[in-house]
């Protein structure tokens, strides 16, 4: 027992000389991450810098725009501005994004320079102080790591030189912007994300050796709490205290390591354990099914191009205005974007003015709010058609799994709807657009709690009531950066009695 004793002590040590040092620093610049997070275009904007469609400039129809560059079955279809001028963006089955201009028919084979600095210009990031100028193209820089901009790459990067030093990067596929920094938000994310998630660019660009090393180290983590939590159990005297007093018996830093070790031992130990959940080790949270899947049969399957959706166009010389025509002149010069959508059998047309301001367009008119949920549940069981819907919800709140935190964009009012398939799945629809949103498979639900509850605090009943969850989030990580010193502390004096 005493060979096993000695043996964990040494273990335990060794261990807290080399991770001391990254666990103070996780809780240091968890706090920076609270308010500055790693840089991304948000939905809200994305719509917001685009420039309103030019719907007189509108002379090739999605039909002919699909013929020309964009395929006879496609995921999506939408009608937006690229370069300051209309196109349309199809993205086929197999993912692939095409770029077709609405004013002449032309497809975007890439952006010259010149045309990346004009898709700058043009959006709502160049402000009268700019002067964008051009900063080459590449695949990835420390602010493009994230694998959502694959499908974007190669990105353009042009410098707007104004008072904020907003660089942007514009997809050489779309030509659009896919990701927006400033001067301050790079500062801070060195200080922040860059070290919490060891996210230098050179190192994360190989996803699995980052990953793999993110997991391990958490999982060090995990075993150099534990080892110190039984030994601090097993140094703990309250029954027969050290020298009739003591409930310890280190003195001076050492005292403080071992006391506040015991005091914060469950949010230490929940907060680097969900640090290791949130990088699903070894495909854990992995699902059984594929949500793509599923919203393709609750859309009816792919696009295709035919006569009954809603036109945007009027031929030349005629007269002619149908309901929708009017509806869409009356309001164009607000709409940012158009986009093709179906649920069975019903094609129709979603006009967005902003990421919460959107209206729909049927072949007979817009559409109002009782029309489309109607549709919307008249669909809902296509998702899971051998399985029983129990329950078909509408939502203008949100709830513990879906909210709005984080810079999340989360539209309301939703409806939910709940099966007893396999996973447990629930499905949240937008019932501004009938566009799927989220999907939470029992899996999924446990992922929340595990990463989410734990690490970030994410309970409705603090992040709705702040700063309550601002202020219990940050006493708790300097509460875990005091407790983690100690372990620096300690570390740096082994480390000089022994080398």
């Amino acid at each position: 027992m005493k060979t096993l004793k000695r043996w964990l002590f040494l273990f335990h040590r060794w261990l807290g000389v080399v991770l001391c040092l990254w666990f103070a620093l996780l809780f240091a610049t968890g706090i920076i991450m609270m308010y500055v997070e790693y840089p991304e275009l948000t939905e809200e904007e994305r719509v917001s810098q685009l420039e309103p469609l030019n719907f007189a400039a509108l002379h090739v129809n999605v039909e002919q725009a699909a013929q020309l560059g964009g395929g006879s079955e496609l995921r999506s279809i939408k009608l937006t501005q690229v370069t300051g001028r209309p196109a349309y963006q199809f993205t086929d089955s197999a993912g692939q994004l095409r770029t077709v201009f609405a004013d002449d028919g032309s497809v975007l084979e890439g952006l010259t320079p010149e045309q990346a600095l004009a898709a700058a210009q043009h959006s709502g990031f160049a402000g009268t102080d700019a002067r964008p100028a051009y900063a080459g193209l590449l695949e990835m820089d420390q602010w493009t790591v994230s694998s959502a901009l694959n499908n974007a790459r190669p990105l353009h990067k042009v410098v707007l030189n104004d008072a904020a030093g907003t660089q942007l990067y514009i997809s050489n596929r779309s030509g659009q912007v896919v990701r927006d920094t400033e001067r301050t938000e790079r500062l801070w994310n060195w200080l922040g994300s860059t070290v919490h998630w060891i996210y230098p660019w050179q190192l994360r660009r190989h996803a699995t050796v980052w990953s793999n090393l993110l997991i391990y180290l958490s999982l060090a983590g995990v075993f150099s709490v534990l080892s110190g939590a039984v030994i601090g159990y097993w140094r703990l005297r309250v029954k027969n205290p050290y020298r009739g007093t003591s409930v310890t018996p280190y003195q001076g830093i050492q005292r403080w390591h071992h006391l506040l070790g015991l005091g914060f031992l469950i949010f230490v130990s929940t907060w680097i354990f969900s640090g290791l959940m949130s990088m699903s080790p070894w495909h854990i949270f992995d699902n059984a099914t594929q949500v793509e899947e599923q919203e393709l049969r609750y859309q009816g399957g792919l696009l295709t191009t035919p006569n009954d959706f809603p036109a945007l166009t009027i031929a030349p010389n005629t007269n002619a205005e149908t309901p929708e025509h009017a509806a869409v002149r009356e309001s164009a010069g607000a709409i940012k974007e158009v986009e093709w959508r179906q649920l069975g059998a019903t094609r129709y047309l979603v006009l967005s003015r902003s990421a919460t301001d959107k209206s729909v367009l049927l072949p007979s008119g817009l559409a109002d709010a009782a029309a489309l949920q109607t549709l919307i549940a008249a669909n809902v069981q296509h998702l899971q058609p051998n399985a029983a819907l129990f329950e078909l919800q509408v939502q203008n709140s949100y709830d513990s799994y879906y909210y709005t935190h984080h810079n999340r964009y989360r539209p309301l009012p939703v409806l939910r709807a709940r099966f007893n398939d396999a996973e447990n799945c629930w499905y949240y629809l937008d019932l501004n657009t009938g566009a799927l949103v989220q999907r939470l498979t029992t899996t999924d639900r446990w992922a929340r709690w595990l990463y989410n509850g734990m690490h970030s605090l994410d309970f409705s009943f603090l992040f709705q009531h702040r700063p309550v969850w601002d202020i219990s989030v940050i006493v708790l990580c300097l509460c875990g950066f005091g407790f983690a010193l100690t372990s620096v502390v300690l570390g740096w004096r082994r480390l000089r009695s022994t080398f």
